[in-house]
């Protein structure tokens, strides 16, 4: 039997029992004869991986206890676990029947460039061909889609001495991918069922019309294909395009290009992914060498375009017919037919024919996204922030959406009033504002974006209103000349000085306070706990009217990031500061990053609220994996002092098997890193709320066609 175990938690085995309803069988402890054996970390994992029928376990060092996970209860009784008992102790293995193995989810993800076989409709058993997808996502109804060539849903006749070549000779059905590892990319003969079940059903298929005799060129929406509308219940999608380097482990989704939109082509390199010859690239061929917007394609028109490839080096060959044709990532066909071409100058060369994608979407009157409008929205990126009466509450969700925001007291005794649910729109960098309370307090606020209908989970922060300046502070704004009544103390009691025409040395004891302005010099007990806003004012303040300003703070939301996110703009990495001046120029440095990855620098201007907003992103879409690693941020204010640090503070761009989602920070700059390195061209640009955004940069006669799906021998 072949093991699949998972290595867990006791924790995480203990929810997973509790979860099954199962109970946890352990035998009595032993009476007499030799002592158990001590178990460790070590050996506990040892002796767990040579059970048989385990398919989790763990060990908790604080109780010396494994934890084992059996699918039944049979292979809870086995003489192997018995055994084990028997040697480390009933008390220390604790086995829990209900636990089944688990197999990888992305093992059912369906990505562009994948194979898949086709049945007869009438008798799907009966197989008939494997093709290639295409690009896989969401149609305009939301439902999940895999986009492939039209020819792939049709028998056809395709003898060409029949006078009925290229004729219909019924349809076909998916019933299920190609196994990886058996495909002609993958080294194997084909057709090897990979078990997981009907790719889904035709919501649209077109294979152009006929050529007849004497024709030169096709009709209007004349192209090659379809729409598989996907079954859930198998697989779920994953707008990407596999490389096929992982066809060995029959998970092509496990290394993969991110695909983000449909566009037309453009003259130059071009790749192609497909079933039978993997990963391939060539050269869009020249309007110069074909200038043909339809192509004979197994006797059907086609419209589309052609790339051109070394002979010993197809761009595609039989099998690969649907498979996705893009340039960096922006999906522009899927692959019809092709044939070997000898050029004027003698050069043998695979001409391939791709079915243009934003032609066929077009003809089918249909759309495809590679974002899941079904997914539930981000959450709004907001931080606790610090405001005058009526001041601006602000924060930063999905450009072009709507934010919900609702708020109270936070202490709902206090008599403060609460907020009415209200509605506010994003701007498109990205930045809302609302105007908040006037009376001074605390407050809890929640905020919940909206797009497109769908909400997102509420965002909580808290919102503290400042006091207005009050009679309290007189004494500290007294007229030249007066007499000090009163001297504002500093935080700690001790030295404070102010300065309006009146000078007052306030110790601990709140003693001997100094009025100097011309005026007669007499003691002024100063009481520091007396006024909490007096204490907290420094002699420019108290002579201002004003008071000190906020904590210095970042936030970085999120701190972990999977570099296919990482690399959209909207979903970047945000950095937001306070606790600056108002007006005050900050700048945000990246100061060490993986290698070749070059730092940024960028500058915002703090708004009244000393709040100062970031983000960064990376550009290099068709390879998000260069930017994966940790980056360090310092961020600094013009009108620091020498005795001020830098806020600093890091994120960590991860690939997607290793993310999760992690939040963002809010430490006071309490954050370091490590890394270095630098990176050719950079660049900036300003989104607005004030926030700077940061990009990272890494770095002819016409032919008859044939069709590129492979028949079942």
């Amino acid at each position: 039997m072949q093991k699949k175990l998972l290595q867990s938690s006791l924790a995480l085995t203990a929810a997973a029992a509790l979860g099954l309803g199962s109970t946890l069988l352990a035998s009595p402890a032993m009476a007499g004869g030799a002592e158990p054996q001590p178990l460790t970390s070590q050996k506990a994992e040892e002796v767990a991986k040579n059970l048989d029928d385990v398919n989790a376990f763990g060990f908790d060092p604080s109780t010396k206890t494994l934890s084992l996970g059996v699918e039944s209860r049979e292979a809870a009784d086995s003489q192997q676990i018995e055994d084990l008992k028997k040697k480390y102790g009933a008390d220390t293995i604790e086995v829990i029947p209900g636990v089944s193995a688990k197999q990888p989810y992305a093992k059912n993800d369906a990505v562009g460039g994948m194979g898949y076989i086709l049945g007869e409709e009438e008798d799907p058993s009966a197989i008939v061909s494997a093709c290639s997808t295409g690009f896989s996502g969401w149609d305009s109804s939301g439902a999940p889609v895999i986009l492939t060539a039209g020819h792939c849903a049709e028998r056809l006749i395709d003898d060409v001495e029949d006078p009925n070549f290229g004729g219909n000779d019924g349809w076909t059905t998916p019933i299920d991918i190609e196994l990886p590892s058996s495909s002609g990319a993958a080294g194997g003969e084909g057709f090897g069922a990979n078990g997981t079940g009907p790719l889904g059903e035709w919501s649209f298929k077109k294979f152009g019309t006929p050529v007849e005799p004497g024709d030169s060129s096709g009709n209007e929406g004349d192209t090659d294909f379809a729409i598989i509308k996907v079954d859930t219940a198998n697989y779920k999608v994953k707008p990407e395009i596999t490389d096929w380097t992982t066809a060995g482990s029959d998970d092509l989704s496990l290394s993969t290009k991110p695909i983000t939109k449909v566009g037309s082509h453009t003259e130059g390199s071009i790749e192609k992914s497909g079933r039978t010859t993997g990963l391939t690239s060539g050269t869009v061929v020249s309007r110069d060498l074909s200038p043909f917007e339809f192509a004979n394609i197994g006797n059907r028109w086609v419209h589309g375009f052609a790339v051109e490839a070394p002979a010993a080096t197809p761009f595609s060959s039989s099998g690969d017919s649907g498979g996705g044709v893009f340039q960096g990532d922006t999906a522009v066909g899927v692959i019809s037919g092709g044939a070997e071409v000898e050029r004027p100058d003698g050069t043998l060369v695979e001409e391939s024919w791709v079915a243009d994608l934003d032609y066929a979407l077009e003809a089918a009157g249909e759309t495809i996204t590679f974002e899941d409008p079904n997914a539930t929205p981000s959450s709004p990126v907001v931080s606790d922030q610090t405001i005058k009466p009526k001041g601006q509450v602000v924060g930063q969700a999905e450009p072009n959406s709507t934010v919900k925001i609702s708020w109270s007291p936070a202490d709902a005794n206090s008599g403060l009033p609460t907020g009415d649910d209200v509605e506010v729109p994003v701007e498109g960098d990205g930045s809302f504002t609302i105007e908040g309370p006037e009376p001074a307090g605390i407050y809890d606020y929640e905020a919940v974006a909206v797009v497109d209908g769908r909400e997102s989970a509420p965002a909580p922060f808290t919102v503290t209103v400042e006091e207005t300046d009050s009679g309290d502070g007189a004494a500290a704004n007294a007229d030249a000349g007066a007499d000090s009544a009163d001297a504002n103390a500093a935080a700690n009691g001790d030295d404070a000085e102010a300065d309006a025409g009146a000078e007052a040395d306030a110790g601990a004891d709140a003693k001997d306070a100094n009025a100097d302005s011309g005026a007669d010099t007499k003691d002024a007990g100063a009481n520091a706990a007396a006024d909490a806003k007096d204490a907290n004012a420094d002699s420019d303040d108290s002579k201002d009217g004003g008071e000190a300003p906020a904590e210095r703070a970042i936030s970085i939301t999120p701190q972990e990031i999977v570099d296919t996110d990482f690399v959209q703009k909207d979903k970047g990495v945000k950095i937001t500061v306070k606790g600056f001046d108002e007006g005050e120029t900050v700048t945000l440095k990246v100061v060490a990053g993986p290698d070749n990855v070059e730092g940024i620098e960028l500058t915002e201007t703090a708004n009244a609220d000393g709040v100062a907003g970031f983000s960064i992103y990376g550009t290099s879409a068709s390879d998000p994996s260069v930017y994966r690693g940790k980056y360090d941020v310092s961020v600094t204010g013009a009108n620091d002092t020498d005795d001020e640090s830098p806020l600093t503070g890091s994120f960590t761009v991860v690939s997607d098997d290793q993310g999760n989602g992690g939040g963002g920070s809010d430490d006071g700059g309490k954050d370091g890193g490590d890394g270095g390195g630098d990176l050719p061209r950079t660049g900036a640009e300003l989104t607005g709320l004030a926030a700077g955004a940061g990009l990272l940069l890494v770095g002819g006669a016409a032919v008859v066609l044939t069709m590129r799906r492979v028949k079942k021998n």
